[in-house]
């Protein structure tokens, strides 16, 4: 996980979250982090899309980053999570869910851009891209998406959009699983920026060997994000 994220609590429970908000928003007040906070664990459940998966860690990072010699805001919601599958071969399910994404994202879009990298090829449309790529723990499909977020209407006032963007890296594992790294932020203009930092999470993504005689890995339980 890269050094910018501090790990969340269970989103479900409220113990540890005071801890997590200090680090991440250190000269706000009780109450201002109270409300973060509780935002957070209202959105966190959505970067998980399916009820087949189970989330294994939940990370937050807040900050600044320079954007052409302007301080901006940066915050970014990053979930692992795994979902079961009774794939045979890696890359053919890699191959599987490259395609999936492809279907869904660029549905009856034209003039499409071909991205051919050394390590990942694939499409890249006007909101959307996807790759297919190579990892060194194995074959996966990484996507990203620009979309917009409306945020329901309080005390009569209007609903609120805002933008969001989506990157996700989808990684069979050698039997039984994939393993899902999504991220979604606010923070659009710092596309790039997160595009690296789930690269990173790719590059040292690892898988335990599975061991038959011990339950707790075979069922994937004890895979880690490096």
């Amino acid at each position: 996980m890269p050094d910018e994220f501090v790990r969340l609590p269970d989103p479900t429970t409220s113990d540890g979250w005071r801890e997590a908000m200090e680090k991440l928003m250190p000269e706000a007040d009780d109450e201002q982090r109270e409300a973060a906070s509780a935002q957070m664990r209202d959105y966190l459940p959505r970067l998980s899309r399916s009820g087949e998966e189970t989330t294994i860690l939940t990370a937050m990072c807040v900050g600044t980053e320079n954007v052409e010699e302007d301080e901006r805001l940066s915050m970014g919601l990053l979930a692992v999570s795994v979902r079961p599958s009774e794939h045979k071969d890696r890359l053919l399910a890699a191959e599987g869910i490259y395609q999936a994404k492809v279907r869904r994202l660029f549905e009856g879009e034209r003039d499409l851009e071909e991205l051919d990298y050394p390590l990942g090829k694939g499409l890249q449309g006007k909101q959307d891209m996807v790759l297919a790529v190579k990892l060194p723990s194995g074959p996966g499909a990484m996507s990203t998406s620009l979309r917009s977020l409306t945020l329901p209407a309080r005390e009569g006032g209007p609903a609120l959009m805002i933008p969001m963007a989506s990157l996700q890296l989808v990684i069979p594992a050698p039997r039984d699983y994939c393993a899902y790294v999504t991220i979604a932020t606010p923070s659009v203009f710092l596309l790039d920026s997160y595009c690296q930092r789930l690269a990173q999470i790719g590059r040292t993504f690892t898988f335990d060997p599975p061991e038959t005689n011990n339950p707790a890995v075979a069922d994937g339980s004890t895979n880690r994000a490096g």
